[in-house]
C-alpha cells in the first residue's frame, strides 16, 4: 500500500508564531507568577498540553484571571475581553494570527463606512466571535460588506456569496479573507483524493480548518477518518486499500504526522 503525504502539512505561520510567543513568555516565568492564554492558544489539545507542562494556564473566562499575564490566542478575542483586560491592568500579549488581524481591520473599515457586515463562518468559533464584536450590532443598510472566517472552505464561501447577491442592496464589497495556507491545504487534499482510496486527516477535533479538510475528503466519497493521535489509527481501515493519503490541520505538529505514518508502516510490516 502506498502512503502519500500532502505537500502542506505541519504548523502554519500563524500557529508557529503563537506557539513561539507563548514559549518565549513562559521562559521568563517567575515563581508565583501566572501566565494565561484566553482559551486554547491553538486548537490542538496535545500541543496545548505541552505548554501546560511548561507553566501555561488556560482560562475559560476573565473571572479566572486576577493578575499576571494574558496571551490572546491565535484566533483573537472579542473587544469587550480586551477592554476588560486593560481595565484590570493585566499584562496583555497578543498572539492573534496576522491573517485574522487583517480580517479584523477590514471589519473595522466596513463598520466605519456604514456597511452592514456579513461574516461567513462558524458562529461559535473564537475568531468569528472576535469579528462580530468589532462589527457590532447588525445595522440596517443597503451597503453590504462580506468577509469570511480565515479557515472557511472556499467553495462554501462562494456559495454563500451567491445567496447574498440575491438580497436587496445598493452596493456590495466582498473580501477574500480565507488565508493562503487554508486554501493550499484544501487544494493539496483534493489532489490526493484523485488517487487515494483512503484519507487520514490529522488534527484537533476542535480545529475548524482540520474539520474542513475532513469534510472535503468525506464529501468526495473516499473513506476518510479524522484523528488526533496514533492510538486512534485502526488496522482494519487499510484492508484492501491501495493508497492512503495523509493530510493535517494547521495546528498539527510534524512530529504527530510522522508518528502516525510510522504506525501505518508497522501495520504493513506485521
Amino acid at each position: 500500500m502506498e502512503i502519500r503525504v500532502a505537500k502542506c502539512a505541519g504548523f502554519c505561520f500563524g500557529v508557529k508564531r503563537a506557539i513561539n510567543i507563548a514559549e518565549n513568555a513562559l521562559k521568563g516565568l517567575k515563581a508565583g507568577e501566572n501566565i494565561y492564554s484566553f482559551g486554547p492558544i491553538i486548537h490542538n489539545p496535545q500541543v496545548v498540553e505541552g505548554l501546560l507542562k511548561k507553566g501555561l494556564r488556560v482560562a475559560g473566562g476573565l473571572k479566572e484571571i486576577k493578575s499576571g499575564t494574558v496571551i490572546i490566542s491565535s484566533h483573537g478575542a472579542p473587544l469587550e475581553v480586551l477592554k476588560e483586560i486593560k481595565k484590570k491592568k493585566i499584562k496583555l500579549i497578543d498572539a492573534t494570527c496576522p491573517f485574522v488581524k487583517y480580517a479584523q481591520h477590514i471589519v473595522e473599515g466596513l463598520k466605519k463606512d456604514g456597511y452592514r457586515i456579513i461574516i461567513v463562518g462558524d458562529d461559535t468559533h473564537p475568531e468569528v466571535k472576535a469579528l462580530k464584536s468589532i462589527a457590532g450590532k447588525d445595522r440596517i443598510s443597503k451597503k453590504i460588506g462580506v468577509i469570511s472566517q480565515t479557515t472557511q472552505n472556499k467553495e462554501n464561501y462562494i456559495n454563500e456569496i451567491k445567496k447574498i447577491l440575491g438580497e436587496d442592496f445598493s452596493e456590495i464589497k466582498v473580501f477574500n479573507t480565507i488565508c493562503n495556507d487554508t486554501s493550499k491545504r484544501q487544494s493539496a487534499a483534493r489532489s490526493l483524493l484523485k488517487d487515494c482510496d483512503l484519507m487520514i486527516v490529522i488534527g484537533g477535533k476542535n480545529s475548524a480548518n482540520t474539520k474542513r479538510l475532513w469534510q472535503i475528503c468525506k464529501e468526495s466519497g473516499v473513506d476518510s477518518f479524522h484523528i488526533e493521535t496514533e492510538p486512534e489509527v485502526n488496522k482494519k481501515w487499510f484492508k484492501g486499500k491501495h493508497c492512503v493519503g495523509i493530510t493535517s490541520g494547521a495546528s498539527t505538529p510534524d512530529s504527530m504526522v510522522k508518528k502516525i505514518i510510522e504506525k501505518i508502516r508497522r501495520f504493513q510490516r506485521s
